[in-house]
């Protein structure tokens, strides 16, 4: 090993922002992917900077000794740090100086302001009441959701600063110590190994036999060796794949090629999602009705004042009137705008994720449940996701036909258990750690159950390993889907060679059997395995591996290279000797066929894209109910091998469209021919996926793809939505949307949850239209023929806290319920505004209405019974005369002041709104039990809302002009409110047809631009 390093900065207090003379961009250049394949990047480091030595020096570091603690500050302040972007700090009062933002409350506060100087001017002792009452109901709702929003910006700092935390070693202060790899800073000294992912670009100062990955950077198929001489440059974004290395970090977060390459977690509260886009498309129709309304409500209201003072001249009086025409106007226009209808959804979206949390189900982005929604297709692979991942060696055939239905090796020579032995251990890069007699993976399920099976054979792999005999090793690769290692044992040179059987046989010209002896291998030979093992194995869903070898002299392994270093593939593979194919039992998981069966009645689609042979892939489809159980392989589109896809279906072309990158497929007509039927797409490489998924986007499908290795990275950047799970390796983990603990279980309650999501905006919007529909009428028509508002300024303010704030808090704890399986995939382009919800909001507002204004047109009588019943024992005890009687209770009727006459009718519409909460659970026609899983913090709520209501209304006064009711009326407003919900059930049996409107389709303006 050549160690290199440099005088560490002599004092490090003296560090200074300004002490390196290196500019991050510059470094991050040096990372460029074609720099480096032009030589650039490696000449700059030779010449611009000297050398690595100099580098070092350069930034401040020492390759023995690291950096200092004490300067981690100073070089993020330079160079960056290495976390994903985050949102930014903020502080409650921030919070509540945003609401102030909105023009139209500061001009309310205004015409509030000037309307309690009329009023204290012209009656100092009372006229301060309404004003202030008004000014505090505003502030509590500016509180109330001051409050609101930053709890929700907290869980949205909580959902960024997600990230599964991942250590690396470094040497700081010169020693080793472990740290996450977010902590990482331009200029430490990192120590990598074997199956790490670079999630940082550094240039590699000393390495031993080190290989890199470079598959997802930069489409390499071939590991890449790299040295600190010749090709010294390590991709944030590559895995190693052999090999160890010391190296110095030089690019980090957004100045590292990583960045480029994933997309950072970042969840901004500006970002524009199509749901976010449908909402404001909905509430667009809404606020210009509303602000029509509101117009003409001010008008009259005004015209009313100008002409009372033409008649009576009172021109003071009608200076505080005309104020409050603004004010009622205002708050009319605050109260029926559904502007927080984007928050609302925030807020569902992190309640669903938090939930989900529950159920070891991670979501990354917010908008990931959107488009999960909208799931029309889901490519699968096997592992993982619909089996238990327990692999297991449970069959083999050791050369041609010895058959062992277990792994017994008694009937076996030695010699071949060596050669099977030294190949499980040595062509594998994968380990395990034993603790609490449990096995823990840390990579390859597949290569864990070989190194189980050596184990019980008695080969301890880490101590073969560690001999270090290994001259040369090419990782499992998912395009050849074969691995390759040249070892030295027992002073001979052995090639092994293992992968998937049909390309392992195809290779060997001799077998091997179980006696040790060595037999030639010919074409008819090669067939009968095919069928009467490989195809067996794999009709009983075993994953078969194939296992060759050949012995070469030490004199010939560089024929196996050729002059540039590179790995003669032609020479590896030419006359192998078959050891033996096995089978490893994956369990299908027993829950797995139920579970597809209830996304397929979701309408979604399940497709296997795995790399499996054809035959294990049609067993697990039979078996997971995604193909017919009877179905037999006769050339039906229904399964194809990838190279059959391929042939058909053609490559992928690649254009630009408005400066966006577009990906087609070359023969889409027999493409959609295909797809139509395809259900398992098999031995398929990740072009193949990658070609697939890129023609079901053209198809229009709203494409779901699951990951476990960096081989579905490519198929991922094509994908709606992206699913990996616990054991996926880091890259997956980071480029994913969703991490998932149980296979196809994790994913349907996905799928539910996310549905969940529009289930929860219809009900917001059904109860917020319905309200908002009501409080305009009823204002509007009381405003025509009694001169004056039936809801007050303080009134209105109070519906919209309830109509804000309270309502959504009842309706957002809501569970998903197992019918949102039953309905098809959300379509991006149909109206929030459903038929049921039309109908659902028809029958509440006529129901609503029949009763406000029965109560405006009879409201005297209602006064009458309240305030003449406390009279008439006195006044027939003192008058004898009936005439009279009703003379003065006319009278006293007349002279009873407006408020009162308007708190019942307010009364009534707050407790309709109430209850119609609780009706506005279901927003299917044809779902009756609207209590289904009512919580007891639902129910908390209500009570609340009626208890609020009952107390304002018999304590608020003058400050928030109310009037107390009595029990008999504050009775039959309850009974008005309950009556919504009962009408609302019953209203449900109206078939939507006999609604004529209801076939008329509203269109939302959905469509994104």
């Amino acid at each position: 090993m050549n160690d290199l390093s440099s005088k560490v900065f002599s004092d490090e207090k003296d560090l200074k922002p300004d002490s390196f003379i290196v500019k991050a961009c510059e470094l991050s250049d040096l990372f460029n992917v074609d720099n480096i394949h032009n030589g650039i990047s490696l000449n700059q480091i030779k010449k611009k900077y000297d050398g690595v030595s100099a580098l070092l020096s350069t930034l401040k570091t020492d390759a023995e000794k690291g950096i200092s603690s004490s300067s981690i500050e100073i070089r993020k302040a330079c160079f960056g740090n290495n976390n994903f972007k985050t949102l930014e700090t903020r502080i409650f009062k921030e919070f509540v100086k945003e609401c102030f933002g909105d023009i139209t409350l500061v001009i309310l506060i205004a015409f509030v302001i000037l309307y309690l100087a009329f009023g204290i001017i012209k009656d100092p002792k009372n006229g301060w009441y309404e004003g202030v009452g008004i000014l505090t109901i505003i502030f509590i709702i500016i509180l109330a959701t001051s409050i609101k929003n930053y709890l929700e910006y907290q869980k949205l700092k909580d959902f960024n600063n997600f990230s599964q935390t991942r250590k690396v070693t470094v040497i700081r202060d010169g020693k080793e110590i472990s740290i996450s790899s977010f902590d990482l800073v331009v200029g430490d000294i990192i120590k990598i190994k074997k199956t790490c992912a670079l999630l940082v670009d550094a240039l590699i100062i000393s390495s031993e036999d080190l290989f890199t990955d470079e598959f997802d950077v930069c489409g390499e198929i071939e590991p890449n060796k790299k040295d600190a001489e010749n090709f010294p440059f390590l991709l944030s974004g590559s895995k190693i794949s052999g090999g160890k290395a010391v190296a110095v970090v030089l690019a980090v977060g957004t100045n590292s090629l990583l960045s480029r390459n994933i997309e950072n977690i970042e969840l901004s509260e500006s970002e524009e999602t199509q749901l976010n886009h449908k909402i404001e498309n909905t509430v667009l129709p809404i606020a210009k009705l509303s602000l029509i309304i509101v117009i003409f409500t001010f008008l009259m209201l005004f015209g009313y004042q100008i002409y009372d003072i033409i008649k009576n001249g009172r021109k003071y009086d009608n200076l505080q009137g005309i104020t409050k025409c603004f004010m009622i106007s205002i708050a009319c226009l605050i109260t029926s705008i559904p502007e927080t209808l984007p928050l609302i959804l925030a807020s569902s979206l992190a309640f669903s994720i938090d939930k989900m949390k529950n159920n070891n189900i991670k979501v990354k982005r917010l908008n990931t449940l959107e488009n999960l929604s909208q799931v029309t297709t889901i490519c699968t692979d096997k592992t993982e996701f619909l089996t238990k991942t327990d692999m297991k060696v449970v069959s083999m055939c050791i050369g041609k036909d010895n058959i062992f239905n277990n792994t017994d090796k008694n009937d076996i020579d030695q010699e071949v258990i060596n050669y099977l032995g030294w190949h499980f251990c040595h062509n594998t890069t994968s380990d395990y750690e034993l603790t609490d007699n449990e096995d823990f993976p840390t990579s390859s399920r597949i290569e864990l159950s070989l190194l189980k099976l050596a184990k019980e054979w008695g080969f301890d792999y880490k101590n073969i390993r560690n001999k270090e005999k290994i001259i040369f090793q090419i990782p499992f690769n998912p395009n050849h889907k074969k691995m390759y290692t040249i070892v030295e044992e027992s002073g001979t040179i052995y090639i092994f060679i293992k992968g998937a059987s049909e390309y392992i046989l195809d290779m060997c010209s001799k077998y091997v059997s179980k006696g040790g002896h060595t037999h030639e291998l010919d074409a008819e030979e090669k067939v009968l395995i095919k069928t009467e093992v490989i195809s067996k194995f794999a009709i009983e869903t075993y994953r078969t591996l194939g296992f060759a070898y050949k012995k070469v002299n030490k004199r010939n392994t560089s024929k196996f290279f050729n002059t540039d270093g590179t790995p003669n593939i032609q020479a590896l593979e030419r006359k192998m000797i078959l050891l033996g194919i096995f089978g490893i039992q994956d369990q299908i998981k027993p829950e797995i066929s139920d579970t597809i069966k209830c996304c397929q009645n979701a309408g979604i689609t399940i497709r296997i894209v795995t790399g499996e042979h054809p035959e294990t892939a049609i067993a697990i489809a039979k078996q997971c109910n995604i193909i017919d159980k009877n179905y037999t392989c006769n050339n039906d589109d229904i399964v194809l091998t990838g190279e059959q896809f391929r042939n058909r279906v053609g490559k992928i072309l690649s254009f630009r469209l408005l400066n966006e990158k577009k990906n087609v497929v070359q023969n889409f007509e027999v493409f959609k021919e295909i797809a139509i039927k395809l259900k398992v797409l098999a031995r398929c490489t990740p072009e193949d996926k990658l070609l697939f998924v890129t023609g079901l986007n053209q198809l229009k499908e709203i494409v779901a793809v699951t990951g476990l290795d960096n081989s579905d990275i490519s198929a991922f950047d094509e994908a709606t939505v992206r699913l990996s799970t616990n054991y996926s390796n880091q890259i997956t983990q980071s480029n994913s949307d969703i991490i998932i603990s149980n296979g196809f279980d994790s994913i349907t309650k996905s799928v539910l949850w996310s549905r969940n999501v529009y289930d929860f905006i219809g009900k917001i919007i059904q109860f917020h239209l319905t309200a908002v529909i009501v409080f305009l009428i009823i204002n509007f028509v009381g405003v025509i023929f009694l001169k004056v508002s039936p809801i007050t300024t303080i009134q209105m303010l109070w519906f919209s806290l309830i109509l804000d704030i309270l309502a959504p808090l009842a309706l957002i704890d809501e569970f998903p319920k197992k019918c949102l399986l039953k309905s098809k995939p959300v379509n991006i382009n149909d109206s929030l505004i459903t038929q049921d919800i039309q109908k659902n909001i028809f029958g509440q507002v006529i129901y609503q209405l029949f009763w406000l204004f029965y109560i405006l047109i009879t409201i005297d009588k209602f006064i009458y019974d309240y305030n003449i019943n406390s009279f008439n024992q006195k006044c027939h005890s003192e008058i004898n005369n009936e005439d009279h009687v009703i003379e003065i209770e006319n009278q006293i009727c007349s002279q009873l002041p407006q408020v009162y006459k308007f708190t019942i009718l307010f009364n009534a519409f707050i407790m309709m709104q109430i209850f119609n909460e609780i009706s506005c659970r279901e927003i299917i026609s044809t779902e009756f039990n609207v209590f289904n899983n009512l919580s007891k913090k639902q129910i908390f709520i209500v009570l609340l809302e009626i208890s609020f209501q009952i107390c304002v209304v018999q304590f608020g006064g003058q400050l928030f002009q109310f009037s107390p009711l009595s029990i008999q009326q504050h009775f039959f407003c309850l009974c008005i409110g309950a009556g919504s919900l009962v009408f609302g059930i019953a209203f449900r049996l109206v078939p939507s047809s006999a609604i004529w409107f209801l076939n008329t389709k509203i269109e939302a303006g959905s469509k994104m631009e």
